[in-house]
């Protein structure tokens, strides 16, 4: 008889439990969900029409009915037990301004979420929060956990206060809050530092300028080790504090002159990078003309990036973040495994291997010239060093003007004994204009210092406008003034090379602007504007001589007879009569 064999029933395997990410469409998201799946089960919510490599579920998050509606969604297809929710999902933006996104996703999108969640049996809520809400530190004083929580820019305010609304709203959920360092990997970074990355690839003059200590930093995380913080934190739900906050990233902050140094030597081969300290009032206030003078037209016609750098960035250019991860280690187990400079030559050979892709994924626009580069098939690194070589060879054979202009310069400083200034104002201003003429354009003798020379014109248009201001005492006190200026001013910025003009794009262009169908700065077109520019620039230096009463009269063509106009009394001068002094006698005023 044959033996009866019995089997051994099969048990289903349990379900995996369940994580829930806001946010999963976005790249942070998306790593996560690709780290999370072999143990857990994931689902996501995001934006309406988003993609994931999870389901994902449509919300608005500022829309407390829209968050409502998908969670019901997703409790009909996972029920109502979530090991861990992620909450990604935020505003952000480099413009230091409040933006109303900042309350609606920020702070009452997180409302809105726990508030949905409340229905769930939810083991932990996961918040992405940043270092930036706490005070910053001192080289040498790390930031920790009991650092008071003080933001000072609208990003991290936000950040800070959807913490508030965690803190009120979480009812029995416990939660951890990771206080996450800047972002990077081997092909993108945290716009602070992309941006430092493009200015100095593109020798930006702003590359060579700080506002704060080129000595304080802050603390950067590899993508891959936040991943693996998020990851453990959903492993040890079980085990973590109930309420608990943690701050990650890399605990030694790298400092800016170190990233210039490395990002310089890796792109152009320079080590000795010079970083120029701008006193904050200076830097502020050419942050804020430049934020200003934006221009106002198409997104389709503007080529160029808009002004990165903001007058709150200068402010906060001394705030210093190297970490304390001690509570890191001890709860997560958690240690980064790499540290921004040892990364940054990936980076720089990313950059260098593919501009244009670099620039995309970095979310910059790129310079017309890398465009050309691209269109003409040629390598971007060769055509930058091109240009730079041309660049340097003009201003080697216009140096000259710099020259002359410090002559000019000391021409002004002993004009007004020379002359006979009256005027103690027109003797200060030829005395300091003429000092920052040759300092200036001394300085302009370097040919990284380009944009040196537009301050230098500024400075000659002053000396024109300086005896007009001052109501000039004599003839040759005002010609002095016009023709010197001039001169200061055409040395400045009509000799090759252009001046503000990037040296690339002086050598691939393009020479005819979006939305034009010809090129307004060709000498045909210049042409009628010099002349009537030359015109009115004699006219009204005429005029203003009779105003000043060097001239008796004055040509008026305009009536019926041409005629002479002349004063009929000699003019009146508020200053009382005084002797000229002799060959070696000073004005009293002067003494």
């Amino acid at each position: 008889m044959a033996k009866k064999t019995t089997k051994t029933p099969k048990t289903k395997p349990a379900a995996k439990p369940v994580v829930l990410i806001t946010g999963a469409a976005g790249d942070i998201g998306s790593a996560l969900i690709s780290a999370l799946s072999p143990n857990y089960t994931l689902a996501g919510l995001d934006l309406e029409g988003k993609k994931a490599d999870c389901e994902l579920f449509g919300l608005d998050l500022s829309s407390e009915d829209s968050v409502k509606l998908a969670l019901r969604r997703f409790r009909d297809k996972y029920g109502g037990r979530i090991a861990s929710v992620i909450h990604l999902a935020a505003y952000f933006d480099f413009t230091g301004k409040d933006h109303p996104l900042y309350e609606k996703v920020n702070i009452e999108g997180t409302r809105n979420l726990l508030r949905g969640l409340q229905d769930f049996e939810v083991e932990q809520l996961v918040y992405s929060g940043t270092m930036l809400v706490h005070r910053a530190g001192s080289p040498g004083e790390p930031v920790d956990e009991r650092t008071p929580v003080e933001p000072n820019w609208a990003y991290p305010q936000s950040k800070a206060r959807a913490e508030e609304v965690i803190r009120e709203e979480h009812g029995e959920i416990p939660y951890v809050l990771l206080h996450l360092a800047g972002l990077y990997d081997e092909r993108t970074a945290v716009p602070t530092l992309s941006e430092q990355i493009r200015r100095i690839y593109e020798r930006d003059p702003k590359a060579h300028a700080y506002s704060g200590s080129t000595e304080t930093g802050q603390s950067f995380i590899h993508k891959d080790d936040m991943v693996d913080a998020f990851v453990r934190a959903v492993d040890r739900r079980a085990k973590l504090p109930a309420e608990t906050t943690i701050l990650v990233g890399e605990p030694e902050a790298a400092s800016y002159q170190a990233l210039q140094e490395k990002i310089a030597d890796l792109i152009h081969g320079e080590e000795d990078w010079r970083t120029y300290k701008i006193p904050k009032t200076l830097a502020g206030a050419g942050a804020w003309l430049e934020a200003k003078s934006e221009p106002i037209i198409p997104d389709d016609f503007d080529q160029g990036e808009k002004p990165f750098i903001r007058p709150f960035m200068v402010e906060i250019a001394d705030d210093h973040y190297e970490l304390d991860i001690s509570r890191a280690r001890e709860l997560l187990g958690w240690e980064p495994k790499h540290f921004i400079l040892d990364t940054i030559p990936d980076m720089i050979a990313n950059l260098k291997a593919d501009p244009l892709g670099w620039y995309e994924a970095n979310g910059i626009t790129p310079p017309p010239w890398l465009e050309t580069a691209g269109e003409r098939s040629e390598r971007p690194d060769k055509l930058r060093a091109d240009a730079e070589a041309a660049y340097r060879d003009a201003h080697e054979r216009f140096r000259w003007a710099a020259f002359l202009n410090m002559g000019l310069g000391a021409w002004l400083i002993t004009s007004p004994p020379m002359l006979g200034y009256e005027s103690p104002w027109m003797f200060w201003s030829d005395g300091i204009s003429g000092a920052l003429v040759i300092a200036l354009a001394f300085v302009s003798l370097s040919w990284r210092f380009g944009l040196i020379r537009w301050p230098l014109a500024a400075v000659g248009a002053w000396v024109m406008t300086a005896p007009l201001v001052f109501w000039a005492p004599t003839a040759a006190a005002y010609l002095n003034g016009t023709l010197v200026g001039a001169l200061i001013f055409g040395f400045a910025v009509l000799t090759r090379p252009p001046a503000g003009v990037s040296i690339p794009a002086a050598t691939t262009g393009p020479t005819i602007p979006p939305g034009w169908d010809y090129s307004p700065s060709s000498w045909f077109q210049r042409l009628p504007i010099i002349i009537l520019a030359v015109l009115g620039l004699y006219v009204s230096r005429y005029m203003a001589a009779y105003q000043l009463g060097h001239i008796d009269g004055v040509w008026e063509p305009f009536s019926q007879a041409p005629r002479a106009i002349r004063r009929t009394a000699p003019r009146k001068s508020s200053r009382p009569a005084s002797p000229r002094p002799g060959p070696c006698r000073m004005p009293a005023w002067a003494r």
